[in-house]
Parts: C-alpha cells; structure tokens; sequence
C-alpha cells in the first residue's frame, strides 16, 4: 500500500515557516501556532487526494481505516492525527476491537489508546492481563483504562485474582465501587498471607476499598514486629478506615525510618522560614 506522509509534507512546510519568522515568538506561542496550523493543514485540500487530508480518512471504512494504521506503523511512517482522530469517532466498533487481539506492541497500544475506557473492552483487557503475548507496557496501559470501569469486569478480575495476573487484578478489584464479599475476601486473604514487604501494598488496597470490617486485621497485624515502613502503612490503612493507633513504637534503629528522619531534619535545617541554626 502506497502511503502518504501528512506529517512530513507538514512539517517540511512548518519548517519554512519556522526559519523565516525564527525569533518572533515565544516557544509557547509558537506551540499554539503550529497547532493551529496543522488543524488547517488538515482542512486544507490536497490535489493528490482529491479532497483534505481529514475528509479523505473519513470516507474511508473502519476496515480500510485499521489496515492503514498497520500498514503506517509497517513502513515505520508517522501515523497521522487525522487517522487515530477518525477512528476515535467511530468507537470501539469490531475492527479496532480485532486489533486488541494482535500482539505487536505498537499496534496495540494504538488500539487501547483509541478505545480507551470503553466498556466494550473491558472483557478483552482482563484477559490481556493474564496473557504472556503482553508485556508490563501493554498491561499498564489496560489497567489504566479498566481502573475506570473495573466494577464492569467483577467476576472476571477475581477470576485472575489467584494467578499470574493477581497484582494487577487485587489492585483493580480495590477500585470497585459496589460491596462484593468475594471482592473483600479477596483482599483480606491477600492482605493475611502477605510477608511483610508486601504489608504496605495490600494494606493499601484494604484502605482503597473502604470495607471497615477490615479494621480488626489490619490492628493485630500493626501490633506485631514489622518495620517502619510496613507500619507507616498499616496506620494510614486504619485511619483511612476511621480506626485509629497511637501506640508508641520505636523505630530509631530502623533504616527507612532514618532515611525519612533524615530528609524531614535537612527540610527543617533549610527552611527559609525558620530560625536559622548556628
């Protein structure tokens, strides 16, 4: 497939632009004015094509739309605004969702970027998350977008829940909305069997679900012998809970809690402020 290169023709003409006027402009300003300047672009017919570069992606199918995004991304050419905002306008319809299904890592952040967090998905990105096709890149993304709808796929994030998947699932199940007590055992088990570096992450997730009954937990495990980390989140966890702890503890022999007393003491020593220390 024979491409055309929008954004080079742009930004050879831009360019132009640019080193006749050099000098005229603030960088901002001329962030504004070169955007302006492609949204006309875009507007503006070409004779090659018959018609504007914008209006030439709008009479084109969402098949022919989706090959050409791979065919752009193939011969490694810039892929034109008006292609991705064409396809946003048509939505999460069965062509852009195929591309979920693909595993080239370009194409397919393209396509989460396209649809976003649209509900249609939601069952395609869980499945993402336990896929080994996807890398940390890929998966980020997907959560990201499910984090916003992530009551919509329940049953099938708990279903991950137990598997390779299960740190992405047990942070995105503490993001749901509605009471579920599969979802609040999920995060008390894994709050229970957690060693003490993982104490802080899934206390965490306790606090961000906002089930109470988590309180009595989360105070025995705070009483035992854990480091000052561990403890900083613990304590957040029952606050966030409406609980409190005001047990003393002594942490000076702690290296996280040295590292935070230490910054705290070079704030204060610098506080323009504060009476300066002889």
């Amino acid at each position: 497939m024979k491409l055309i290169d929008f954004d080079e023709r742009f930004n050879r003409r831009a360019a132009k632009y640019l080193a006749k006027h050099a000098g005229e402009r603030t960088e901002e300003e001329w962030e504004d004015v070169i955007a302006a300047a492609y949204r006309k672009f875009a507007d503006t017919p070409m004779e090659e094509i018959g018609t504007t570069p914008r209006l030439y992606f709008a009479g084109m199918t969402s098949g022919q739309l989706v090959e050409t995004l791979k065919e752009y991304l193939l011969q490694d050419i810039s892929v034109p605004d008006m292609l991705c905002e064409e396809l946003e306008k048509r939505g999460a319809v069965p062509e852009v969702l195929a591309l979920l299904r693909e595993t080239d890592e370009s194409l397919v952040l393209y396509a989460v970027h396209l649809i976003g967090a649209d509900p249609k998905a939601a069952p395609r990105y869980a499945q993402m998350l336990a896929e080994d096709a996807y890398d940390e890149h890929v998966k980020d993304e997907v959560a990201e977008k499910l984090a916003e709808m992530a009551d919509s796929v329940t049953d099938e994030l708990l279903a991950l829940a137990g598997g390779p998947a299960r740190a992405y699932a047990l942070e995105l199940l503490s993001r749901t909305a509605g009471r579920d007590e599969r979802v609040y055992r999920a995060l008390l088990d894994a709050f229970l069997s957690a060693d003490e570096a993982d104490l802080p992450q899934y206390a965490g997730y306790l606090a961000a679900y906002g089930d109470e009954r988590a309180l009595p937990a989360l105070l025995q495990r705070i009483e035992e012998k854990i480091g000052f980390a561990a403890y900083r989140e613990l304590k957040f966890a029952i606050e966030a809970l409406g609980g409190s702890y005001d047990a003393e503890r002594d942490f000076s022999q702690d290296p996280a809690y040295q590292k935070v007393a230490e910054a705290a003491k070079a704030g204060a020593d610098t506080d323009i402020f504060s009476a300066k220390k002889e």
